[in-house]
């Protein structure tokens, strides 16, 4: 799944690289891996509802975590 098949509002898996301030004058990039809902995606970015910024690079995966996929598949 890609940046631009996300639908703000639905919770996703995401894993990648986050930018987490900035250490000696650079920013510092952390890899996590969460589910959220995805709030907005911007030409670099996909920011979560808990503020999380993950950058969209090579690094990034993103999924739809299996509950929604059982809830939609129910509807």
């Amino acid at each position: 799944m890609t940046a631009k098949e996300i639908e703000i509002g639905k919770c996703y898996h995401l894993s990648g690289d986050i930018e987490n301030g900035y250490m000696n004058g650079k920013p510092n990039i952390d890899h996590e891996e969460v589910t959220r809902v995805v709030t907005r995606v911007t030409d670099t970015h996909i920011i979560c509802e808990c503020g999380r910024r993950f950058l969209i690079n090579e690094n990034l995966k993103v999924s739809i975590p299996a509950f929604r996929q059982r809830l939609e598949e129910k509807t």
